[in-house]
């Protein structure tokens, strides 16, 4: 009887250092795909940054021939009154 328990007992514990071992597997996983997903998005910052740059925006600006209106010569608007792209 006491070698019947000792047997169970020990594929028990093979059993649970197995889940345990395919568990940091899984752990080590998501952790690697955690850093590229991290690298991914700072490489997207950059490039947001980049793109909307006072000299980038100005250049495009000029190239798609858009007027520049100052913040201050900017026309009021009433509350509630939307301007026309939100229309």
């Amino acid at each position: 009887m006491i070698i019947v328990s000792l047997t169970a007992i020990a594929v028990a514990l093979v059993q649970m250092r197995r889940a345990e071992l395919i568990a940091r597997h899984e752990i080590q996983k998501l952790q690697t795909n955690e850093v590229a997903l991290r690298r991914q998005l700072w490489d997207q910052q950059v490039q947001l940054g980049r793109l909307t740059s006072p000299e980038v925006v100005r250049r495009r600006v000029e190239d798609m021939a858009l007027p520049l209106v100052d913040k201050d010569k900017r026309p009021a608007l009433a509350v509630g009154q939307r301007t026309p792209r939100q229309r």
